[in-house]
């Protein structure tokens, strides 16, 4: 059964109904959404009050390259100076938009104001493009409709949303926009070129972050499936394409970003030789499949799945340790300390039931609709796009159980599925005589919607369970008041001749972006050995502290009492420095420094040795 176009589709041949066309439908909601977050966010923005560590330490890189250090120097000089600096893991791809747009607009506004115009307006603007990738992308599906309502899906889906939100300036976003764009390619007819524009879009998926592994994976697995299933040249050349692009988009994206020391480096937590050569040896082994096109079915599945097992090999024999994962070499104290209490890298259920309930609703919506339009569908191209928008949801949801930062990611592809079943119940909700059954029947078309029906359902179950209602009465700190950022206090701390702060590890970031001033540790895993040795001062004794701290060079030892991760800290010992400053009895090679403000934050001067 298929599902008839809207009646107005007739009558917009011509004026203002020929002029709305789903990608300006897509500007004009995402525009206005962008508008009130804005207007919503104005008092953060004003005060460049961030609400992530990492946009903190974003913009400190995009400061290092602008202040004149180089493309290829990713390095992070001012966290852990001791240890020469630490040498971050993150892509030039997201630190050259941010960059350019500065660099464009200091002469006219300055420094500062340079920033804090492009921190607000490059999150939205690369929406946008999102929006209007997501429109175009889902058009190919079986209701022509779905282009039309599916960008006011996308503003109502929280995981997408907030990673577009002004002054968020980290890589999720873009991980969201690549992500869509080789969606995009896996529905429109089968070609080579739509592969390799696809595997094109992967591989800087992957250059950003090697976060983006399992969905690169799994359209691979997509392409070779349809492939395996009908022996048609055209998925053939599709899945050549998308195995060219990605094996040769990365190692191309990986020498401009990082130079020959990237195509040489063995690491684990981002892409490198280890990932390349895996990756190389798989297209490799795909274009001599391709080429000797066997005739059998189950010589197609068995080939291509030698062909996986094979990369997967290859990047094993080329670096033993990424078999482990990319935290493997963290120290115990630092994961449990610090990782575990990172929500966005853990499974879902580690998370509040509410956050829980927002990730798994609109994946279940999603699904539901996706298998409902897919048995709808009569022509075998669209049966063939549902399949493709159902087994990539499938695995986004699955990952997003495991890992909570892959939600907005699952929620992408959910949207379609969504959408399709809201204008079913719409459709049928006009059809209703009754005014109640008509306006029940709205609402159930509205609860579509990702935002309404997760609410809806966190509702439900706040009544039902006291236990979550109570959870979803506790009120949230914003993330000044976590980390005791009041400007007042910053503004002292910065007036100080330069220093090595030691923090608690989630202070270490904003510190690096509002003051002058180096630190020992920040939350980012590379900096293994310095966060251990944060963390054994903060909860260790205060004798065998102080030679840490010396060790790390530390001058200065500020932290925010109220902060979630000193409060973890102070709480494993009464006879910890961290519990001995909480009290205000610190030992006696620390000495109070007064600093002006009422955010709390506290800082204490280390004497001199002797």
């Amino acid at each position: 059964m298929t599902v008839a176009a809207p009646p107005a589709s007739k009558a917009a041949d011509h004026g203002f109904g020929a002029w709305l066309t789903p990608v300006r439908i897509a500007l004009i909601v995402w525009a206005a959404m962008s508008l009130i977050a804005i207007v919503a966010r104005w008092h953060a923005i004003a005060t460049l009050e961030l609400s992530d560590t990492d946009d903190a330490m974003r913009m400190a890189q995009v400061r290092d390259l602008l202040a004149g250090q180089g493309w290829w120097d990713l390095t992070q000089y001012r966290v852990n100076p001791a240890g020469g600096g630490v040498l971050m893991h993150w892509s030039r791809i997201v630190d050259a938009p941010l960059a350019f747009g500065i660099l464009l607009l200091k002469p006219l506004l300055g420094q500062a104001l340079a920033e804090q115009v492009v921190m607000t307006l490059w999150p939205p603007l690369l929406g946008a493009a999102l929006s209007v990738a997501c429109v175009r992308s889902y058009r190919h599906l079986s209701d022509p409709r779905i282009a039309y309502v599916v960008p006011l899906y996308l503003v109502a889906a929280v995981f997408i949303v907030i990673q577009f939100r002004p002054l968020r300036v980290d890589h999720h976003g873009w991980q969201i926009f690549l992500a869509m764009l080789i969606m995009g390619q896996a529905l429109r007819p089968a070609s080579g070129r739509a592969g390799l524009i696809a595997g094109l879009s992967a591989a800087a998926l992957l250059a950003i972050s090697i976060e983006g592994l399992p969905i690169a994976a799994l359209f691979a697995a997509i392409v070779a499936l349809r492939w395996a299933l009908h022996a048609r040249a055209d998925d053939r050349a599709r899945l050549a394409g998308y195995m060219g692009g990605l094996a040769g988009g990365a190692a191309f994206l990986q020498f401009l970003t990082r130079g020959p020391v990237g195509l040489a480096g063995h690491w684990c937590d981002s892409l490198s030789a280890p990932y390349i050569a895996a990756l190389a040896i798989a297209a490799a082994a795909v274009f001599a499949i391709g080429r000797a096109d066997p005739a059998r079915r189950w010589l197609r599945f068995a080939a291509l799945g030698g062909a996986g097992v094979l990369a997967a090999g290859t990047l094993v024999a080329v670096e033993p340790l990424c078999a482990a994962g990319p935290f493997a070499t963290l120290d115990p104290i630092v994961v449990q300390y610090w990782y575990r209490n990172v929500l966005e890298g853990q499974p879902v259920w580690a998370s509040p039931v509410n956050t829980m309930l927002f990730v798994i609703i609109p994946s279940i919506v999603g699904l539901a609709g996706s298998w409902l339009a897919w048995r709808a569908s009569e022509r075998a191209d669209d049966r063939r796009n549902w399949a493709t928008v159902i087994v990539a949801l499938l695995g986004a949801a699955l990952l997003s159980l495991l890992v909570l930062r892959a939600s907005g990611t699952a929620q992408l592809f959910a949207l379609p599925g969504c959408a399709w079943l809201g204008l079913r119940i719409w459709t049928r909700a006009r059809s209703i005589a009754g005014l109640l059954p008509r306006v029940a029947a709205s609402v159930a078309a509205a609860l579509t919607l990702p935002l309404p029906g997760s609410v809806a359902v966190a509702v439900i179950a706040g009544l039902v369970f006291p236990a979550i209602k109570a959870e979803q009465e506790r009120p949230e700190k914003s993330f000044a008041e976590r980390t005791c950022t009041d400007p007042a206090a910053i503004a002292a701390l910065d007036r100080l001749p330069p220093a090595v702060l030691l923090t608690p590890i989630d202070l270490g970031a904003p510190l690096i972006f509002w003051t002058h001033h180096s630190v020992v540790a920040t939350p980012h895993h590379r900096n293994r050995e310095a966060m251990a040795d944060t963390l054994r001062i903060f909860i260790g004794d205060p004798a065998k502290a102080e030679a840490l701290v010396r060790k790390q060079k530390a001058t200065l030892i500020v932290y925010c009492p109220a902060a979630n991760d000193f409060a973890r800290y102070r709480r494993v010992s009464k006879a910890s420095l961290a519990a001995r400053l909480y009290a205000g009895t610190p030992p006696g090679w620390l000495e109070r420094v007064a600093l002006p403000g009422d955010s709390g934050l506290a800082m204490w001067r280390v004497k001199p040795a002797g």
